[in-house]
């Protein structure tokens, strides 16, 4: 299921330029260099998973891992620049709030729900378990 969502990164990156919703990497709209060479990454990601199926679990986990630290970094970002451009916290214009805009949310609950079904699958499929079982916790 999680493979659609690489294989749909030229529907995400049409849909970005030519339609005007970037959903997929909406904390890089101001960085354009870094939007292109995520989303070339995440093409990459997509043809490794088609031609070695095998390695789809690491690709998967590694690419989901990195889009879970971007989703961080665009939640925390704006309020970390504020709160440091601001002598006064109380008296400033809240630009953060620009990070909850519709098309950051959509980003925020797509790429963040594919990213952590991604990453558990991708450590089910491994064999690497982030629980601890109940005989680890006696």
């Amino acid at each position: 299921m999680t493979s659609l969502y690489y294989y749909g990164t030229p529907l995400f990156i049409l849909m970005d330029y030519y339609g005007g919703i970037s959903v997929r990497v909406a904390v890089l709209d101001a960085m354009p260099l870094y939007k292109n060479l995520y989303y070339g990454f995440c093409v990459l990601c997509g043809v490794g998973m088609y031609a070695l199926p095998r390695c789809a679990p690491i690709v998967a986990l590694f690419e989901s891992t990195i889009n879970i630290l971007l989703i961080v970094l665009a939640v925390f970002l704006p309020y970390v620049q504020t709160v440091l451009q601001s002598d006064n916290i109380l008296d400033s214009n809240w630009e953060a709030a620009s990070a909850f805009a519709i098309p950051r949310i959509v980003n925020l609950v797509l790429a963040g729900t594919v990213a952590v079904f991604a990453f558990h699958g991708s450590l089910d499929v491994l064999g690497i378990s982030g629980n601890q079982s109940d005989s680890d916790s006696a």
